[in-house]
Parts: structure tokens; sequence; C-alpha cells
């Protein structure tokens, strides 16, 4: 059953978001507080509602398309001082957050992150609304089915434009396809974070983050980063098709190595984990880290290629014959992008790799990508393969040699 508040005089919320699961989610939620929801789209329609009519509260989205999220918030604070603004920002995008903060948001969430009750704990608070309501019916339970339903056709999107990422190099991907690729994506992190897809929403977030990245620096356009987006792409589509039956939370946080002689490059990898609220063990040596291997399960590694005495090569395949680690994913993070020592990260045993310098976010979407599909270490047939790739690579440059 329901307890409903119901105020003498009603209310009005201002919604400025374009996700329909999300505007209707809310509009059940405050609705049930006795509330009155008014939703506008854009810049120009939420301007016109404000002009309009008393607003007691607005909740913004800060990434609407073809509108400045951080200006419009600017443009409402100079109005009044004492409105209270929700904003919702991604939570990968530290500087979004710090600048709506800056720019007069009364509290900065995360779609991902922060589930409805929560927000609407904090609206009845910044209205001064005594006393707690609880939706024991679940409101958002009919909204899943169409979380569901939008989920193929939004991946179908996203592995268009990641076609075209990967057909047109790393200088010629044109900005506008950035931009539709994340459009079907901000929408689908959003709501799958309010309706309690945690790893679904985590990953989509992260995602969505580096493709903003991208388009603001296309320099930073890299095949690896292709690679990273294509992965991601693939294991937020078997989350797609496994979490609505598994479990959505783990019951323990998942257990990272980084190893790095390099204490920069070390505290790098870390600070881009916890971008993603990942925590790692990180060791200097490689000596150091086989014998923590050997006594303990981990749920991912990062390895330094090279470090002095055994490199990050020798220890992965050490790693591959102990049976605690055999097929924990292990990525290399190397400053050498060529192609020989990509296999050799393959033929030592190791899973992937990511070379620096890299962006925090995209070693986010990395970890988040192999700790959300299911591990295998290479196999022989693949081993075979990238060797016949190598010596397929190697006889092409002796006779470019040759001929020059």
């Amino acid at each position: 059953m329901k307890r409903i508040y119901t105020p003498t005089k009603k209310k009005t919320v201002l919604i400025i978001d374009n996700d329909e699961i999300v505007i209707q989610l809310y509009r059940e939620k405050l609705g049930q507080q006795g509330l009155i929801v008014e939703v506008a789209d854009s810049r120009a329609g939420a301007l016109g509602i404000l002009e309009q009519m008393p607003i007691e509260l607005v909740l913004q989205d800060l990434l609407l398309p073809a509108t400045d999220g951080l200006e419009l918030l600017g443009e409402i604070r100079s109005r009044s001082d004492k409105l209270p603004i929700i904003a919702f920002a991604n939570p990968y995008l530290g500087k979004v957050v710090r600048a709506a903060t800056t720019a007069g948001a009364s509290k900065v969430l995360s779609k991902a992150k922060n589930i409805p009750d929560e927000v609407i704990g904090l609206v009845r608070e910044l209205m001064g609304m005594a006393g707690a309501v609880v939706d024991e019916e679940g409101s958002e339970r009919h909204l899943v089915g169409a979380l569901l339903a939008h989920a193929p056709s939004m991946l179908a999107k996203l592995r268009t434009g990641y076609l075209v990422f990967a057909r047109d190099g790393e200088r010629d991907l044109h900005s506008s396809e950035l931009q539709h690729m994340f459009a079907g994506l901000h929408a689908f992190a959003s709501a799958a974070g309010q309706l309690g897809f945690a790893r679904i929403a985590q990953l989509a977030s992260a995602l969505e983050a580096l493709l903003m990245e991208l388009r603001a620096k296309p320099n930073k356009i890299t095949p690896t980063v292709g690679r990273t987006l294509g992965q991601a792409i693939d294991t937020l589509a078997g989350l797609v098709d496994s979490e609505p039956h598994s479990p959505m939370d783990r019951s323990e946080p998942p257990k990272i190595l980084v190893v790095d002689d390099e204490t920069i490059s070390r505290e790098t990898i870390c600070s881009a984990l916890g971008k993603a609220n990942l925590v790692a063990i990180s060791v200097d040596d490689s000596l150091s880290a086989e014998r923590m291997l050997k006594e303990e399960r981990f749920d991912l590694i990062f390895l330094d290629v090279e470090m002095p005495g055994r490199t990050g090569l020798e220890l992965c395949a050490s790693v591959r014959e102990n049976t605690a680690n055999k097929a924990t994913p292990a990525v290399f993070v190397t400053a050498h992008s060529d192609f020989g020592t990509q296999a050799q990260s393959v033929l030592s045993g190791g899973n992937d790799f990511i070379v620096k310098p890299f962006l925090l976010v995209e070693l986010a979407v990395k970890a988040l990508t192999w700790l959300y599909r299911k591990q295998q270490p290479p196999t022989a047939a693949e081993s075979v393969a990238v060797r016949a790739e190598v010596n397929e690579l190697r006889l092409a440059n002796e006779h470019a040699v040759l001929n020059s």
C-alpha cells in the first residue's frame, strides 16, 4: 500500500529531460508525493515554463542534445538564488560535476548511481516536506519492459557507429558519428541506472563518458581505443541479455592487481579505476606480484610489459601455470603500440592491452569490460593464429626493405 503525502497547496516540480522512461518514472514517484510535474526537453521549453508558472524545484539532466546543460543551469540559477536545482551528471566526468556545482546546482547526482528513492528523499528534503514516503509496490517495475524493448535498437546504433569508427580510422571519424552513438547510449544508461540495472548502468555510463571525451579530443582516437569501444559494446550487449536473469550486484568488490615499477604509472592506473569505484592493490615488482598471485585469487590484473628483472610477459606466462589465477583476465599496459608487442602479450597468456598514454575513462571502460564478461585464457588455436600473423608481418616488412 502506498502512503501519499498531500500538501494543502500542491507544489510544482520541473523536469528537464528527454528520456521518456525516466520522465515517466519520476512523474509517478513525484505524483505520489502530491506534487505537480511539468516537463521540458529543451532550453526554450524550460525557460518558457519558468516564466509561466511558479516552480518549487528543478530536476535537470545536464546532457541534453542540442542544449548546453551548464549554460541552462546558470540561466535558471540567475532567475532565483533560492530555487532548489538537482542536476544529473555522468559520474565519470568530474569536471562537469564540479562545473555544475559552480553554476549553482543545489546537488549533483548520477542516474547510474542514485536510485529513485534517494532522489525523492532529496526532493522532499529540499522542499521542506516532512516524513518519508515509500512506494511499496515499486512503480518502476512496469518500465523495465520498455527499457529492455528499447535495448536492441540502441545496441544496433552503437554497433553501426562502431563500424564507421573502425572503417574510417583514427583521424577521419566525424564528430557527428560520436554524437549519434552518445545520444542513443545516454538515455539508455540513465534509465538502466534508475531501474536498478547496476552493472549495465555502470558500463554504459563509462562508455558514454569515453565517447564524450573522444568527441572533445579527436586526437586521442587510436586503434586501441577502437578496440576498447568494440569490446565494451559487445559486453554491454551480453549484460542486457543476462542481467534481468542474474544478480545485479556482487556480494564482494572485485579484487584487482596492478603491477608496474613506475610510481606515476601505478597511480594513474589506480586513479582510472577509481573513476569506476574500483580499488586495486598495486605492487612495483614481478616477484612480489607472483607471490601474491600464488596465494590469492584476483578478478583482474593490469601488467606493465617492461619491468626490471622478470618482465610482465614472463610474469603472465607464469600466472597461466598457476591454478589460482590461470583464467584471470590480464591486461597489459604498454608504451609500445607495435603489432609485435601486442602479439607477444597474447602469446604470453594476456587477454588484452592498452597503450600509454591513455584516457583515464578508457582504462575504466576496459576494466569494467573484463570484469563483466566471461573470461578464458587465449586458446592454442588463438595463439597459433597470432604466430601466423606475426610471421606474415615479418615477411611483409622484409619484402618492403628489399624493395626500398
